[in-house]
């Protein structure tokens, strides 16, 4: 069996200050917005000449598109999360729109910059963007599961129902990326609850 190999002083610190102006760099970003922050700010405030930043990161887009892809796997964390603690499907469905008009909220700048760079990013072979696709499967566990428990509509496809709900999920969020005045804090949740309605058991049973 091979030794593994042991990390290098100079390879421990390369990595080490990488990390450090990566996190520097979310903080500005969170203070300032993306578009106000300058490859300068970070450097300084993360200790290192300019130079020492583009050894590690190609420009500050790169840095946004590496934010980027964390958002996706953190997305998937949350609904795996979400979708596990509450006892009906509305409370799991509910929780997770809830903690996620929270998360954007509360970092309304640099999520938007980051949601939209998740649009901009290439889409699937159907034309479905990336952060979309990989939500789909999760929220059709989750109504193939209702449906088992009686509280969701056995009369569609719960694949089909996750490209609906995930779709409407995702109109709010499109006209707040065009307008950064749209009231997503109200809209989003107000959709997640129109997204229930179409696809809970209604009161006849049906």
């Amino acid at each position: 069996m091979a030794e593994p190999m042991v990390e290098g002083r100079r390879e421990k610190r390369k990595r080490e200050l990488r990390a450090r102006i990566y996190e520097v760099a979310q903080g500005l970003f969170l203070a300032q917005g993306f578009e106000k922050t300058t490859v300068e700010q970070i450097a300084d405030a993360a200790d290192v000449v300019p130079a020492t930043f583009f050894n590690h990161f190609q420009n500050k887009n790169a840095l946004l598109r590496e934010m980027t892809s964390e958002v996706i796997d953190q997305l998937q964390e949350m609904l795996e999360e979400h979708f596990s603690v509450a006892a009906s499907t509305r409370e799991r469905l509910m929780g997770f729109i809830a903690f996620a008009t929270d998360q954007i909220v509360e970092s309304r700048g640099v999520a938007h910059d980051v949601l939209l760079e998740l649009v901009r990013a290439d889409s699937s072979p159907d034309g479905t963007p990336p952060y979309l696709a990989q939500v789909h499967e999760p929220f059709a566990t989750l109504f193939r599961e209702g449906q088992e428990r009686g509280d969701v509509r056995a009369d569609q496809d719960p694949s089909f129902m996750a490209e609906m709900v995930v779709g409407m999920l995702n109109a709010p969020v499109a006209h707040w990326l065009s307008d950064a005045n749209f009231p997503i804090e109200k809209r989003l949740p107000a959709a997640g609850s129109f997204a229930w309605e179409a696809i809970s058991v209604r009161h006849d049973g049906s």
